[in-house]
């Protein structure tokens, strides 16, 4: 199978090579450019064929990335192009997502948000507006509860109203609002998601709606907010159970308006995109507790989908871990057959994966590193090396008679674990459980290294979301 090439252009060696280690590290191919008459040569030449992905550098000498995204996408229309830009370039990237980008990366790059973002580009590729039947149909193989969804999808694509889009933590969120923006006749227009839950709280409404220059301490030039660079599209407003009440508000007089003002401005911009919000607080909840406003939930619960957790998807996970096995090694070019053990298969499906589809597939990924021709019980990181079913942890009781003296500590992080594989990870259902703040709960998971199998302390969305 054809090795997977990615396009790195830009003026600076070092950068370039250490983009080629990284991503040579990962299995893909990589070509470079040191400026934008050399990336076009090898966009127009047979090579160029074999380009999937263009990572672009904003500054290059004697011209700004942001007019080469258009001959960009002439020569080569289904790569997505990634671009790569200094903080004080953010306003200049947004414009580029309008142009046609798919992502920007600040520098310095950290490793795993590029090679996140390029694994959600490269499969959110497929679902260009010529080949979406294709991508239906990719759609289809992570599993028969996605392709009962299809149709829900579709439906949600047909109208311009907004879409709340529930479920755990790396239950797909992100890729279902991509879907549904695929499927609209918004498609050609750009596609914005935004995490609010990963902005600081002082700097949300000048991230979302922009802001004039001197409206603030540090504002020295004028900035083009979300709302904004959505254009005509569709903005994704991910993680919108951490909106804080003052920028609910402001965005319940958007959606009535459908106008905005910058910060520090007086002049209204017209708002034309379509929303969709996703979550994987209890919004209900959130409104009986005075959290959430009720006239805005019911502003965005206009059409709503709800994501299952993984371990009420059991019959699905071996599928699904076959699949992402071999979508793994495909990047790699590796054509060697692989399957589950039997005992691999109960494993599986005994895990109540915490982290839903986003950890099967990336547990999958570390074991397709170094794989036989056949996945075990005991194949390392399949499951995280220091859970046991309940089964075991009777059997093994049963052998000892006077087991060991354990500290408080070790209790106490017991405790907390099976708080959170009962609760399927929900972090603020398990601290109410446990009688402690969210901060403090955070705090413990921290303390005991359990927040790479139950997620970070700040939840984040992906591809996977």
């Amino acid at each position: 199978m054809n090795v997977p090439f990615v396009l790195v252009v830009d003026d600076y060696a070092n950068t370039r090579a250490y983009l080629r280690a990284l991503l040579e590290h990962e299995g893909f191919g990589v070509l470079e450019a040191g400026t934008g008459e050399r990336a076009l040569e090898i966009l127009a030449s047979r090579e160029g064929r074999s380009i999937r992905a263009i990572l672009l550098d904003l500054k290059l000498p004697n011209q700004s990335g942001i007019d080469l995204i258009a001959p960009f996408r002439s020569l080569c229309p289904k790569a997505p192009i990634i671009i790569m830009t200094a903080h004080a370039s953010v306003p200049t990237a947004v414009s580029a997502i309008q142009k046609g980008a798919f992502h920007y990366l600040e520098k310095p790059l950290v490793e795993e948000e590029l090679l996140g973002t390029l694994s959600r580009a490269l499969f959110l590729e497929k679902t260009s507006e010529d080949s979406l039947g294709e991508f239906a149909s990719d759609l289809d193989l992570v599993g028969p509860t996605m392709e009962k969804m299809m149709d829900r999808l579709r439906k949600a694509g047909s109208h311009s109203f907004p879409v709340l889009i529930t479920g755990e933590s790396g239950t797909g969120k992100e890729m279902v609002a991509r879907t549904i923006h695929r499927f609209s006749a918004r498609s050609r227009e750009p596609f914005v998601a935004v995490n609010t839950g990963a902005i600081p709280r002082d700097l949300v409404s000048s991230e979302l709606f922009g802001h004039e220059k001197g409206s603030f301490t540090g504002a020295m030039e004028r900035k083009v907010g979300w709302f904004e660079a959505a254009g005509n599209g569709t903005l994704f407003l991910d993680e919108i159970g951490t909106m804080d009440l003052s920028v609910q508000v402001a965005l319940l007089r958007v959606i009535e308006s459908r106008s905005f003002s910058r910060v520090g401005g007086t002049s209204p911009i017209a708002f034309s995109a379509r929303i969709l919000c996703a979550t994987n607080e209890n919004l209900e909840e959130m409104m009986r507790e005075g959290r959430f406003r009720e006239d805005l939930y019911y502003r965005l619960n206009v059409h709503a989908i709800q994501l299952p957790p993984l371990r009420q998807r059991t019959d699905e996970i071996s599928f699904l871990a076959i699949h992402f096995l071999r979508e793994a090694l495909s990047l790699t070019g590796d054509g060697t057959e692989i399957r589950l053990s039997e005992g691999a298969r109960k494993t599986l499906e005994r895990y109540p994966w915490p982290g839903n589809i986003r950890e099967l597939k990336n547990s999958m990924i570390t074991v397709s590193i170094e794989h036989g021709t056949e996945i075990r019980e005991s194949s390392q990181a399949l499951i995280p090396p220091d859970w046991l079913p309940e089964s075991v942890l009777k059997t093994s009781a049963s052998r000892d008679e006077e087991p060991e003296p354990r500290t408080l500590k070790e209790n106490e992080r017991d405790q907390i674990r099976k708080i959170l594989q009962e609760t399927g990870g929900n972090k603020a259902q398990a601290a109410r459980i446990l009688g402690i703040s969210r901060k403090s709960l955070y705090a413990k998971l921290r303390e005991y290294g359990l927040g790479d199998h139950f997620g970070s302390a700040r939840e984040t969305s992906s591809g996977l979301e």
